[in-house]
């Protein structure tokens, strides 16, 4: 059994939307964030949304991620696989796949993917669509958790000269004492 997932750090990211078959522009234009946080030492859990009607979920167990490392093909460690995932997530090649209905503007699928790189292998969640108070409550979830991780950048930058990574993205921002003080 590998280890669990307790020290999994929330991954926050805006996926690149693609859309399969026909839908509006309007449709198209809409920007979506993603959650990617572990509720419980033994489960993944993702919320997709868009803050308006399309609010989507996936929970993946540890066995389920197992059987995913296996189809993937991530050799190495359960550890490794953790650490693949996350790159992967945090990486600038995070798609958001939407297929529409045909002839309507409601949307029959979605699944997040995720790459580290061009030409390593795709990590990807099939999501399914949350309506009603579960959208609510998975909306909430991700404005609550985004606005502490933003209270705890707020934080760690009021405490003087931090190196930090931003977990929407794998790049990383030097906070020098002296831009702090030029601000104070």
């Amino acid at each position: 059994m590998p280890a669990v997932l307790d020290d999994f750090e929330p991954i926050f990211g805006e996926p690149k939307v693609e859309w399969a078959g026909s839908c509006s522009a309007s449709r198209q234009a809409r920007g979506f964030l993603f959650y990617v946080h572990s509720p419980d030492s033994s489960h993944l859990t993702i919320y997709v949304s868009d803050f308006r009607d399309s609010t989507w979920e996936s929970v993946r167990s540890v066995l389920q991620l197992e059987d995913m490392r296996d189809s993937v093909g991530i050799g190495g460690s359960w550890s490794d696989f953790v650490h693949y995932l996350v790159a992967s997530i945090k990486s600038e090649d995070v798609k958001l796949l939407l297929e529409a209905l045909p002839d309507s503007s409601d949307t029959k699928s979605a699944k997040l993917v995720a790459q580290k790189s061009k030409g390593m292998p795709r990590i990807s969640f099939s999501l399914t669509k949350l309506t009603g108070s579960a959208a609510s409550d998975a909306m909430a979830s991700l404005s609550l958790e985004l606005f502490k991780a933003f209270r705890g950048l707020q934080y760690q930058f009021m405490q003087g000269p931090i190196l930090f990574a931003h977990s929407w993205n794998s790049s990383f921002s030097l906070l020098s004492f002296s831009f702090f003080m030029l601000l104070s």
